[in-house]
């Protein structure tokens, strides 16, 4: 097995400790540049996996999960400056939740085009945008504000993303393509629960603002990896 994809994980897991040390509550230029290293080096992790992975066939397949991950850096850094200048926030956090959207739809597609539509996966993805919504909204009482439809939007595609990759690993076995995808999608998930609590229930300390960063992280690296073993 290739191990250059593993070491720039591990160099991107160093990067994540750095900036989970310099974060704070209010933010910093230090913490904004730490943290899009570590979002750069899981693009990293995607190529360098493509450039090891001998199977001509993985090209598409690298081509859109690339594109999911370029959509996350971009999201980092629009919702990081939501911290440094929070008294105009709503639009950071807008264009933050847009680009993660269109990421999911990148990740949406890579898994449809190589293992097949179904409708069972949309309407667990209904389902499970509906529990989270009406759970945040009457029994967490979280007010989404101006972000309401923007935050149902996201829900969807993000729950959606994750039944395609869970039933994906289901339906055609749990090789290390779908069982990485399959997990990758559900940390993300996670790290979006926590991030709720962030945002609108002032759960910002230390220990949730590290939960959801190593649950992200841990999730765009892990479905980087894919690509290593997509044939």
């Amino acid at each position: 097995m290739n191990l250059y994809p593993y070491v720039v994980t591990f160099l991107g897991a160093v990067a994540l400790t750095l900036f989970l040390i310099a974060r704070d509550r209010k933010g910093s230029v230090k913490a904004v540049l730490l943290k899009t290293i570590t979002s750069y080096l899981f693009i990293a992790v995607a190529f360098v996996s493509f450039m090891v992975n001998p199977n001509p066939g993985v090209t598409t397949f690298f081509m859109l999960i690339t594109m999911g991950l370029i959509c996350g850096l971009i999201g980092d850094i629009v919702l990081d400056l939501k911290v440094l200048y929070p008294e105009s926030s709503s639009p950071y956090q807008h264009g933050g939740m847009v680009a993660f959207l269109v990421g999911h739809l990148f990740y949406l597609t890579a898994l449809i085009i190589y293992f097949g539509f179904s409708w069972i996966p949309l309407v667990f993805a209904v389902v499970i945008a509906l529990a989270i919504i009406l759970i945040s909204i009457y029994i967490l009482k979280v007010d989404f504000k101006e972000h309401t439809i923007d935050s149902y939007l996201y829900s969807f595609f993000l729950s959606y993303m994750m039944t395609q990759a869970c039933y994906t690993a289901v339906i055609h076995g749990f090789t290390a393509t779908t069982l990485l995808l399959a997990v990758g999608s559900v940390l993300f998930l996670l790290s979006d629960v926590v991030l709720i609590g962030i945002y609108y229930q002032n759960k910002d300390s230390r220990p949730f603002i590290a939960v959801n960063h190593i649950l992200y992280y841990a999730a765009q690296y892990i479905i980087a990896l894919s690509i290593l073993y997509q044939y």
